[in-house]
């Protein structure tokens, strides 16, 4: 999909992306901002320090910039990108404890490779086939039934709106804290995004 420049006046931010994976959700949100064309100076994808990814250090991390960073305002936005996949109850605590710090939590169950198949495939494909997207591997076999090059993500861009629109309709409660069924609130900071399109 192709998007013209809004000329809405935008509240004045900077948003910060942390993510727990070290290579998939980076590489896909540095390549959406060259893709539209968002300035670094709005949107920047922070590199992480450690090999730990448990959304504790990712939360530590988050503290660690936002304490040192010397260009932070009020209305900055730190948002990190989880997946459910292996936290356990952990998980719940570590969303709370987030979310009381102010930041976005865009979280994905189980994996954030579902926001990838959200691209291509509606909600009632997704639902009709949870049983076969239980894990990571098993939702690239789906992406990669698509013939497309999965570290190509410019095939996924195109159809950023259609990715928003499942993931919606798979998240009909966005205030409770964790995904009630496979899905991602990824969408939520798209949504974000979009706003600097």
């Amino acid at each position: 999909m192709s998007y013209a420049r809004k000329s809405k006046k935008k509240i004045p931010r900077r948003i910060y992306i942390f993510t727990e994976g070290s290579v998939t959700e980076p590489k896909y949100f540095r390549e959406f901002i060259q893709y539209f064309k968002i300035s670094q100076a709005q949107v920047k994808v922070i590199d992480r320090e450690s090999t730990a990814s448990s959304p504790e250090s990712v939360i530590k991390e988050m503290d660690y910039y936002k304490k040192s960073n010397p260009f932070k305002t009020k209305n900055d936005i730190y948002c990190m990108v989880i997946d459910t996949d292996r936290w356990g109850k952990n998980l719940k605590v570590a969303v709370d404890d987030a979310r009381q710090r102010g930041y976005l939590v865009a979280l994905s169950n189980p994996c954030f490779e579902i926001w990838l198949l959200m691209h291509f495939q509606d909600a009632d494909t997704i639902l009709k086939n949870v049983n076969l997207l239980k894990t990571k591997a098993d939702i690239n076999t789906q992406i990669h039934s698509y013939h497309i090059n999965g570290k190509n993500y410019k095939d996924y861009f195109r159809r950023i709106d259609s990715a928003v629109e499942t993931a919606e309709k798979l998240d009909p409660k966005p205030q409770q804290r964790l995904l009630q069924q496979i899905g991602s609130r990824v969408y939520l900071l798209v949504n974000i995004l979009k706003e600097y399109i």
